[in-house]
């Protein structure tokens, strides 16, 4: 049983993102609110890789028995293609809020924008998935990213260059605040989140969460372990990573529906696992960070994931 300093220490961890900056106020607002030719290797062609790579990750999925929504899949494969063209590793994708749109004809937008005063430097990646097939292509395709954090558009190089500096406060300031310059150069965004639209939306997301509740048909305990199995499997953990695995769903009291969610309509729970460095002031590792799982209450099929190395915590 967790004591009451670990389990502070998790949610202190788990919340750390949320530090008064203007950056974190504008990512909260953004979520309310809210071609290059293929590159060919030897003999095997992009569409081959992507196609595989469904493959692959539908032999895995079914090996531990879990169901994937189309949109999960899509965003699966879009994940890929954005590592395998631009280099950005799903550790870096924690500067980015990723979006979902699936289209009548099964084809499913996925976007990748820098969260909130990274947007305009960051820009947005967009991809397209259809067929088993993603193509992705960025905002700032063809601009100049050289010059570090002088430049205007940041790539690769500056995605690396963050990761690094993000693991000291004094360091991390410079990129937040040359971003914000950045963004003050294309001009203040309209302010979309006012006191009425945000009173509206914890309304409305308050029923959504009780009636997701209501639907439930699996037990939490299942519903966790389907979550703890899909991260398992799908970010491929090894051993030692499994057993640093923390549960923070249920580890402090709330109202009833705390852990409930609507998700593109379905009713979800949210099964969440903390996985970082044992001990203090320690690096933390590769694929460390915070895993969010929603699982569909009714089917237990996983309806959208978020992984966050929470490196990129802007505060």
């Amino acid at each position: 049983m967790k004591t009451e300093d670990s389990l502070k220490a998790a949610m202190d961890r788990r919340l750390s993102f949320l530090d008064d900056t203007p950056s974190c106020r504008a990512a909260v607002k953004y979520r309310i609110a809210r071609e290059e030719e293929p590159v060919v290797k030897k003999k095997f062609s992009v569409a081959f890789v992507f196609a595989m790579a469904l493959v692959l990750l539908s032999v895995t999925a079914m090996a531990a028995g879990l169901l994937l929504s189309s949109r999960v899949s899509a965003a699966r494969l879009a994940d890929q293609a954005l590592e395998s063209k631009y280099g950005i590793t799903p550790q870096m994708q924690t500067f980015f809020a990723r979006e979902e749109q699936e289209q009548a004809d099964g084809t499913v937008y996925i976007t990748y924008t820098g969260v909130g005063s990274l947007e305009a430097a960051l820009g947005t990646y967009t991809a397209v998935v259809r067929d088993g097939h993603a193509e992705v292509s960025w905002s700032h395709d063809g601009a100049d990213t050289a010059g570090g954090y002088g430049a205007d558009a940041w790539g690769l190089s500056q995605l690396k260059q963050m990761m690094d500096d993000s693991l000291k406060e004094e360091d991390k300031l410079i990129y937040t605040n040359r971003a914000q310059e950045i963004a003050d150069q294309h001009g203040p965004k309209a302010d979309t989140a006012s006191s009425p639209a945000v009173e509206n939306y914890l309304e409305q997301r308050e029923a959504e969460k009780t009636a997701a509740l209501k639907a439930r048909k699996l037990s939490e305990e299942d519903m966790i372990g389907i979550g703890r199995e899909f991260i398992i499997s799908a970010w491929q953990l090894n051993e030692e990573q499994v057993s640093r695995m923390e549960l923070y769903t249920l580890s402090f009291l709330g109202s009833e529906n705390q852990w409930y969610e609507t998700v593109n309509g379905k009713p979800c729970f949210l099964v969440e696992y903390l996985l970082y460095p044992e001990g203090e002031n320690q690096t933390p590792g590769e694929k460390d960070g915070y895993y969010i799982i929603y699982v569909n209450v009714e089917t237990g099929a996983i309806e959208e994931y978020e992984y966050n190395s929470a490196l990129a915590g802007l505060g």
